[in-house]
């Protein structure tokens, strides 16, 4: 995973529904405020996508096409995933 800048984002609806309470408004706030970070696997096609701000991350897509690793650097903070991602892939 590596980071990528906002004008690289595919289209986050799809990753992130807008307007619904909860976790998903984490990548709503980095959307609006620019304060936050953004990573995929692809910049152009991504399968798994990660949004983060202070010690939160959302993380959604495809885990099992990573690397074993690729999550590493979002060990340690708190992190909202589906379940397939597993802890395995935050280790």
């Amino acid at each position: 995973m590596f980071e990528i800048a906002p004008q690289q984002l595919p289209a986050v609806s799809r990753w992130f529904p807008a307007g619904s309470p909860g976790p998903g408004t984490l990548a709503e706030h980095v959307l609006s405020t620019g304060r936050g970070q953004w990573w995929a696997d692809h910049p152009d096609r991504p399968r798994v996508l990660a949004v983060g701000c202070s010690d939160h991350v959302l993380l959604r897509g495809e885990p099992s096409l990573l690397a074993p690793d690729a999550l590493a650097r979002f060990a340690g903070r708190y992190v909202e995933a589906p379940a397939r991602f597993g802890p395995y892939h935050l280790q």
